[in-house]
């Protein structure tokens, strides 16, 4: 089983569903989370003052899309530092905005935190971020001295068919292996299992990196499977590795 958010399905064929497939491993995607835009007017304020800020730090494709949705003009920030967590977040900001990125290589926050940290930048750094943001990025660069303005653009919630959905694959099927992409969709699916009354004890969990992973340990469980880097391939050549 695949845990994915439900705006991650949009776009046809999942790049994740594709890899595993060509590597003959079966599996089912279920949307665990939605998501849902706040503060746009506040954003678009901040925006429009770009020559207070040395840059914008994007760290997931949620983010990229609140400020589309923000503004219409992103022309003030052609010359601004452009910071991004992985290839996805970077190619939608680059074909959707028009920006140049740096950072992408990075996984997740406390690598790119620890990139941004090595800049000379002066004026603080424009952080549009969800709900239920673990702070690293924040706590990392406000800790080694820069400034960070920080506003919450999206609010994650529950995927409304997530217990049903969950009920059903267990009923239909042996599962073996549980990926997740994100903590929160973790925080979200353990208490339905317990609900259910689901057997966890077989399973062999997977995270799309260390902080979902973080968030796997915190429920007990092994979590042999973390890709390395967050791509379709790095996650199918850890899955394969434990096959």
């Amino acid at each position: 089983i695949i845990f994915r958010s439900a705006d991650d399905l949009d776009s046809g064929k999942d790049p994740y569903v594709e890899k595993f497939e060509k590597a003959d491993i079966k599996c089912q995607v279920i949307p665990v989370l939605n998501f849902e835009f706040i503060n746009l007017n506040e954003l678009k304020s901040k925006l429009s003052k770009s020559e207070q800020y040395s840059g914008i730090i994007f760290s997931s494709p949620r983010c990229v899309q609140a400020l589309s949705m923000a503004t219409d003009d992103i022309s003030k920030w052609k010359n601004h530092r452009i910071f991004v967590i992985g290839e996805k977040t970077a190619k939608i900001v680059e074909t959707e905005l028009g920006l140049q990125t740096e950072g992408s290589f990075s996984g997740n926050a406390k690598v790119l935190a620890d990139y941004v940290l090595k800049q000379n930048i002066t004026k603080p750094i424009l952080l549009p971020h969800g709900n239920l943001g673990r702070d690293v990025l924040s706590k990392t660069l406000t800790d080694g001295g820069f400034k960070v303005d920080q506003i919450i653009v999206y609010k994650t919630l529950a995927d409304p068919n997530i217990e049903s959905n969950i009920k059903e694959a267990f009923d239909k099927r042996s599962v073996r292996y549980i990926l997740y992409f994100s903590p929160s969709a973790v925080d979200i699916t353990f208490p339905i299992f317990t609900k259910l009354g689901i057997n966890l004890n077989n399973i062999k969990w997977a995270a799309i990196g260390p902080t979902t992973e973080n968030e796997l340990l915190k429920h007990s469980v092994q979590v042999p499977i973390v890709a390395e880097s967050p791509t379709p391939e790095h996650f199918a050549i850890a899955l394969e590795r434990c096959l």
